[in-house]
């Protein structure tokens, strides 16, 4: 038997791996939500594709479409078409009017007014709506244009700007808008999968009163808590790998060309991110112990730990919002393992040094966290829970 696994932290982390993994509760649970998770996200961009991309035609209402022929054979050029059945129940009907004074209008060249009505917050008919109202601008610039050129002006005289768009978005930048934010379930992998363990070992040894049995063995507190921690950190690394295999996989089989977005990570870029996810999955568990411990119950436990999961949200969904761009989140814990999966899913030349001192600010941060658990076991009242 090796040093290692004969030291004091070693035996521990062995002692409370083998109970974790007995517990099929812990292990479904590591499974579950890195498994579960991107696979909803799959589904939920599958649905937003296929809506983006729907070239069925848009059936609606059309009242007064005698009034203006011209403009309903454009839409219907469009794909936009007079709907010939009733509307589903619970589904807002969309109506377009025409007025009366459609051909005066014209001919007078003054503003012919066409109203729309339609649940604009409506999510399903977002894309027909906006289907709809550029039909309608792409036919009131064709009419201003033929308005220009009967009266002998010519219609670039409106458009003194004449703005060129060269695009350099790559695929891979292009998905980075789309993964962003399913970056979030990789890191919420590590923090999800070894929440069960980190509670079970530290509040509910305490409940079991096996917590002070193994505090009277022949081996520091700071030991106990390192064994403990690195034996949580597995099942965590267990969630952040499985969702760092199966996310690429998942989204290959999604029509994501059809939006111009490719999504390719290589074996070796995958591997690096399990990398980044170590220091990461220690940091998570350290503060999940820290909070188990200072509950006074398993449930209190569950409690606490669940305002915790809230910190990886925050803090990537704010650095998302913000749109902050200080250099320094690339040195932080959390912020730096975000921004550098970032730079993988764009395809970006990655930042080596922030890269690497993110990871050695996690792992200290981390290892303080412990060894000041280590303190608190000395106190009878976090003991046995007073």
């Amino acid at each position: 038997m090796s040093k290692s696994v004969r030291s004091p932290i070693g035996i521990v982390w062995r002692k409370e791996l083998k109970d974790a993994i007995r517990d099929k509760r812990s292990v479904m649970a590591a499974m579950s939500y890195a498994f579960f998770g991107p696979l909803l996200m799959a589904v939920a961009f599958y649905v937003m594709i296929s809506q983006l991309t729907d070239p069925s035609d848009v059936e609606i209402d059309i009242k007064g479409a005698e009034n203006a022929p011209a403009l309903i054979n454009y839409l219907e050029q469009q794909g936009i078409v007079e709907r010939d059945k009733a509307w589903p129940a619970g589904q807002q009907p969309i109506e377009l009017d025409i007025g009366e004074s459609w051909a005066d209008d014209i001919a007078s060249a003054t503003p012919a007014p066409v109203t729309l009505t339609a649940d604009f917050s409506a999510t399903k008919q977002r894309s027909d709506i906006r289907r709809i109202e550029q039909a309608i601008e792409g036919y009131s610039s064709k009419l201003s244009f033929i308005r220009m050129q009967m009266r002998g002006l010519d219609p670039r005289v409106v458009q003194p700007i004449d703005l060129i768009k060269q695009d350099t978005a790559t695929k891979g930048s292009r998905s980075a808008i789309l993964m962003g934010s399913v970056l979030i379930f990789i890191l919420l992998s590590v923090f999800f999968s070894g929440m069960n363990v980190a509670i079970d070992i530290s509040a509910g040894e305490r409940e079991r009163n096996s917590l002070e049995l193994l505090l009277s063995q022949p081996l520091s507190s700071n030991q106990l808590v390192l064994g403990k921690a690195f034996a949580a950190s597995c099942f965590a690394m267990f969630g952040g790998v499985l969702s760092v295999v199966l996310i690429p996989i998942i989204f290959r089989f999604l029509p994501l060309h059809n939006i111009g977005i490719s999504v390719s990570i290589e074996w070796p870029m995958m591997l690096l991110m399990v990398l980044m996810l170590a220091p990461l999955a220690l940091f998570a568990t350290a503060l999940q112990l820290f909070v188990s411990f200072r509950a006074k119950s398993f449930k209190e436990a569950q409690t606490y730990i669940s305002f915790l999961l809230m910190l990886p949200m925050l803090a990537v969904f704010g650095v998302e919002f913000a749109r902050l761009k200080n250099p320094v989140l690339y040195y932080l814990p959390l912020t730096g393992q975000h921004q550098a999966l970032l730079d993988i899913i764009k395809g970006e030349a990655l930042q080596w040094l922030p890269l690497v001192v993110s990871g050695v600010v996690t792992a200290i941060v981390s290892l303080l966290i412990i060894r000041f658990i280590g303190k608190m076991l000395a106190s009878e009242k976090v003991v046995f829970g007073l």
